[in-house]
């Protein structure tokens, strides 16, 4: 994506690269601007702790041009805006929430504007029900055959 990240706004990814949290050599990589491209390049340094996946965004990218983030299944879940010289960790602790609105596939939410989200818990459970009712509230339960 490029310009600021702002809520409404698609993100789209220009390019993924394979990480693994779990391990010190692939949860960690850089980001940079070289010749009109943005790219992923290999890190320099550690310092990204097991269980984190961490984007060094090099001092090359301009402000306010792209936003870095983390993905599952091809889809992004979290992003953040590309500061030339951060050094950005994020530390998945997966949840799963539902919402009503309109939404695209991709779009920026503001999390502190939803006010009509409820928490699927899986706790040993592989299908969950989630009814919205008339007064915009969530019953959420498990599935039953």
């Amino acid at each position: 994506m490029t310009g600021p990240l702002m809520s409404g706004i698609p993100f789209m990814d220009w390019e993924q690269a394979a990480a693994d949290p779990d391990d010190q050599l692939q949860n960690q990589t850089g980001f940079d601007f070289d010749n009109g491209n943005y790219g992923f390049v290999p890190a320099s340094g550690g310092g990204t702790p097991l269980g984190g996946l961490g984007i060094q965004v090099l001092p090359g990218v301009p402000d306010d041009t792209a936003s870095v983030g983390i993905g599952m299944d091809g889809a992004p879940v979290f992003a953040a805006q590309a500061v030339p010289g951060a050094k950005l960790v994020f530390t998945p602790h997966p949840q799963y929430w539902i919402t009503a609105g309109t939404f695209s596939n991709g779009e920026v939410l503001d999390v502190e504007e939803i006010t009509d989200e409820a928490e699927i818990p899986y706790d040993n459970t592989f299908a969950m029900k989630a009814v919205l009712g008339k007064t915009n509230q969530w019953t959420v339960s498990a599935a039953t055959s």
